[in-house]
């Protein structure tokens, strides 16, 4: 994901995060600032739920591109193995697995996905 976009979804996060937290925190309110906007109290729930889920689905992009961007960045800085292990004609998965390996990993649920992830990062490389 582009810097840019990810800094939008940062500003987004935090817009919708502190009208989330000012619906939680003043539901069914009369004075509250959501009555120039919507008159009925009973909105305010659903202005909660809603910008809630909003900030948890954001929040899973980002964790989701942070994740995606480090797996390419150890790519990136083992390319010059990677480039001699394919030329001997090792596959992705070889290569995955040793570089694992190499950072003291082998085997476990967390293995298997580093291992998953590591192997799309290298399909990507090239």
């Amino acid at each position: 994901m582009p810097k840019y976009l990810l800094y939008i979804v940062y500003a987004l996060m935090i817009l919708i995060g502190f009208v989330a937290m000012y619906s939680l925190l003043n539901t069914g309110n009369p004075d509250s600032l959501l009555r120039l906007f919507f008159p009925d109290p009973q909105v305010d729930f659903y202005i909660a739920v809603i910008s809630s889920t909003l900030v948890f689905i954001l929040g899973f992009v980002v964790f989701y591109s942070r994740d995606r961007e480090s797996f390419r960045q150890l790519v990136q800085l083992n390319a010059g193995q990677i480039r001699e292990a394919r030329k001997i004609k090792r596959s992705d998965e070889e290569i995955a697995d040793s570089i694992l390996a190499a950072m003291g990993s082998t085997g476990g649920y967390r293995h298997n996905m580093a291992r998953k992830k590591l192997i799309i990062a290298l399909s990507e490389f090239k």
